[in-house]
């Protein structure tokens, strides 16, 4: 497709009503410009208007199954890309600790990386690293269902400070969740895991980190 090119091996059996595969699909350094129409099959749902511009993309796939009821495992890898057409800093000022982050209209991904499980009851995305120089490293993992309902939970490592939160909603109109009883816990464990006689209130951080911002 375009510039990138991706290879595929293994074998097929035509023999009974549907044809059944056993496929890998390897792709190595692909432009991710190129690669637009085939994102959804790789896991890679984006919102209405947002596009991904410039990088790289790399895949390791086995695809398996009935061709009408394929599943296809492996991990995914994109560098240097921008989603364009999409303010995460913007989302994500209603978790009040990561409010201020600026993204503009246009996310840079420094890295993005995950393991996909995609089938016919849904996607699975585990062991996501994403960076965002304006932001931070985000990591998690969740779901997407055939239509295209998120359940993610995430976490948000913002200089040293890991910040919980979920994602709901859908692909065209994902939700950003504060955390609160994760990032009480968090907290509360940083404390009790503490050293010395230096010891504070674990939830007095709290009510800071997820008050709403005034209008």
């Amino acid at each position: 497709m375009g510039k990138a090119v991706a290879h595929l091996t293994g074998t097929y059996d035509a023999h009974g009503k549907v044809t059944v595969v056993n496929m890998k699909l390897i792709g190595q350094g692909m432009p991710v410009d190129d690669l637009e129409a085939m994102l959804p099959a790789l896991g890679v749902v984006l919102p209405p208007k947002a596009t991904l511009k410039g990088g790289d993309l790399n895949t390791n796939l086995d695809i398996v199954g009935p061709v009408d009821k394929l599943v296809t495992t492996g991990n995914i890898r994109m560098e240097n890309s921008a989603l364009a057409n999409f303010d995460l800093g913007s989302k994500l000022s209603s978790i009040a600790a990561l409010a201020g982050k600026k993204t503009g209209n246009d996310t840079t991904i420094q890295n993005f990386s995950s393991d996909v499980r995609v089938a016919p009851e849904g996607t699975q995305a585990n062991n996501i690293n994403l960076t965002v120089p304006s932001i931070g490293v985000l990591t998690g993992g969740g779901t997407v269902s055939p239509t295209n309902e998120l359940a993610f939970k995430m976490d948000a490592n913002v200089g040293g400070l890991g910040i919980p939160f979920g994602v709901q909603g859908t692909t065209a109109d994902p939700k950003f969740i504060p955390d609160v009883k994760g990032m009480a816990t968090g907290m509360l464990k940083g404390v009790l895991g503490g050293k010395g006689n230096n010891q504070q209130n674990p939830l007095s951080g709290l009510s800071g980190l997820f008050k709403k911002k005034p209008q």
